[in-house]
C-alpha cells in the first residue's frame, strides 16, 4: 500500500501539477521517509533546471526503485493536508521531548522559551503561501471590480442575517475576525446565534465553539427563531397546538444538505491548537467562538489576563489568516469602560488587541426600551463608528432592524 508521500510525488509526476504542491507550502522536510525525501528535492532540482517537473520515466532512471501510484487515497487537497499533519505531529513530538528534558533540568522558565518556539514552528509548517505578484495580478484584480461595478451592492462573503452589518462589510470573509461585544446579557450571543444560522442557509458550514451556553439552550434557542416559538415555551412544553404544529413541521426532517457543527468538548477546544485542531477534523467555511475570553493561553498559561487575552486575539487572528476562514467571536467589554457615550472602542476588557487584530468590532448595547439595542460599529477597517437600532422579539423570535441608509458615511 502506498504511502500519503508517494502518492503526492506520484500526482506531480503523472499530473505534472507542482505549484499546488509547492504553493501549499510542501517542502522536502514534509517528507519523513528519506528515500521519498530525495525523490522529492530531484523533483525540485528537475525544476529548478528545466522549468518543468519530471517526467515518470525520468524519475525512474533517477531513482530506479521508487513505485507510482496511479489510485491515490484521495484528491490532492487531501494529501496535502495530510501530509502538513504528519510534519506538524514530528514537531510537536520533538519538541514536546526538548520542552520535557529542559523542565526536568532548567524548570519553567527553561522549557518555557522552547514551548514557545515548538508552536510557532508548529503554526508556520502548516500556513498556506500567501505570496502573490501585485505587479502581473491587475487582470484578476479588474475582473473581480467590473464584477463589483456590474452588481453594485452584492454580497462576496457570508450574510450575517443583518442588513446593516452586510451593508458595511458585503457578508464576512475568508481570513476576516469579527468580535462582537457588550456587557452582560446584551444579547450578543443571541445575535451571533442569528449569524450561524444565516451562514448556514447561505450554504456555509459553521462550526460553533461556545463556553457561555450548554448545547441545550443554543439548540432551544435556534429550534426557535426556526418555528418561531418562543424557546422559553419549549422547555416548559406550554406550545399550543399551532405553535406544536410549527415545530414538528421546522424539525421533521434534516436542516440541510450541510453539517451545523456545535462542538461541546470545550476541553478540546480551550486553547487555540484544539481549535485548529477541530478545524482539520471538521474542515468548517466559518467559526463562531462563544465567549473567546474563556479560552486558556499556552504561551503564558493564563487565562482572562492581559497578556492571555492579548495572545488569543492575536492567534484568533492568526488562525482566520492561516485557514483562509472567518473567525467570529465574542468578548466582554466592562462596565467600569462603559462612559456618558456608552460602549466604545475603549469598552472591551483587558487588552486593546480586540480592537487592533479585528476587522470589525461591534458592540451590543441596552436602550431604555424593553428588548431594543443598539449595534454599534466601534472599530473596523473599512467604515467610520456608527450604530444602528434592532430589536429582538421572542414571541414569536425574530430580529427587526430600522430602515437603513442607502448611502455609506463614508
Amino acid at each position: 500500500m502506498s504511502s500519503v508521500e508517494e502518492e503526492v510525488i506520484s500526482y506531480i509526476a503523472l499530473t505534472g501539477d507542482l505549484e499546488t504542491v509547492v504553493n501549499a507550502r510542501i517542502g522536502a522536510d514534509h517528507f519523513l521517509d528519506p528515500k521519498n525525501r530525495a525523490v522529492f528535492t530531484s523533483i525540485l532540482g528537475f525544476r529548478a533546471d528545466f522549468g518543468e517537473p519530471p517526467t515518470p520515466d525520468a524519475i525512474q532512471r533517477d531513482h530506479p526503485g521508487f513505485q507510482f501510484s496511479e489510485a491515490g487515497s484521495g484528491p490532492v487537497d487531501y494529501l496535502i493536508r495530510e501530509l502538513h499533519e504528519s510534519r506538524r505531529r514530528t514537531i510537536i513530538d520533538l519538541g514536546l521531548d526538548a520542552v520535557a528534558d529542559a523542565l526536568d533540568k532548567g524548570g519553567s522558565e527553561s522549557a518555557l522559551p522552547l514551548l514557545r518556539m515548538m508552536l510557532a514552528h508548529a503554526s508556520s509548517a502548516t500556513a498556506t503561501s500567501r505570496e502573490i505578484d501585485y505587479a502581473t495580478t491587475g487582470a484578476q484584480r479588474l475582473e473581480v471590480y467590473r464584477q463589483a461595478r456590474d452588481n453594485p451592492g452584492e454580497l462576496i462573503g457570508i450574510p450575517t442575517g443583518f442588513s446593516f452589518l452586510d451593508r458595511l462589510t458585503l457578508g464576512i470573509q475568508p481570513q476576516q475576525m469579527i468580535v462582537l461585544t457588550g456587557l452582560a446579557k446584551s444579547c450578543k450571543t443571541t445575535v451571533m446565534l442569528g449569524m450561524t444560522r444565516s451562514a448556514y442557509d447561505y450554504g456555509a458550514k459553521p462550526l460553533l465553539i461556545s463556553f457561555e451556553m450548554p448545547y441545550l439552550e443554543i439548540a432551544r434557542r435556534l429550534d426557535g427563531f426556526l418555528a418561531k416559538v418562543n424557546p422559553k415555551k419549549l422547555q416548559t412544553g406550554e406550545l399550543s397546538s399551532r405553535e406544536w404544529r410549527a415545530l414538528e413541521e421546522a424539525l421533521a426532517g434534516p436542516l440541510g444538505d450541510q453539517p451545523y457543527i456545535v462542538t461541546e468538548d470545550r476541553a478540546g477546544a480551550m486553547t487555540l491548537t484544539g481549535i485548529q485542531t477541530k478545524i482539520n477534523q471538521l474542515e468548517p467555511s466559518v467559526v463562531f467562538i462563544d465567549g473567546a475570553y474563556f479560552l486558556h493561553d499556552e504561551i503564558s498559561r493564563e487565562s482572562q489576563t492581559p497578556i492571555a487575552l492579548t495572545n488569543i486575539s492575536r492567534g484568533l487572528k492568526k488562525l482566520a489568516l492561516n485557514n483562509d476562514l472567518p473567525v467570529v467571536v465574542t468578548t466582554q467589554s466592562l462596565s467600569h469602560k462603559v462612559g456618558a457615550k456608552g460602549l466604545t472602542a475603549s469598552s472591551l476588557g483587558y487588552t486593546s488587541a480586540w480592537v487592533q487584530d479585528a476587522d470589525l468590532v461591534v458592540g451590543m448595547e441596552a436602550t431604555d426600551e424593553d428588548l431594543f439595542y443598539r449595534m454599534k460599529v466601534l472599530a473596523a477597517r473599512n467604515a467610520p463608528p456608527q450604530e444602528h437600532l434592532i430589536s429582538i422579539s421572542w414571541d414569536p423570535p425574530e430580529f427587526e432592524e430600522a430602515e437603513v441608509d442607502d448611502e455609506l458615511p463614508y
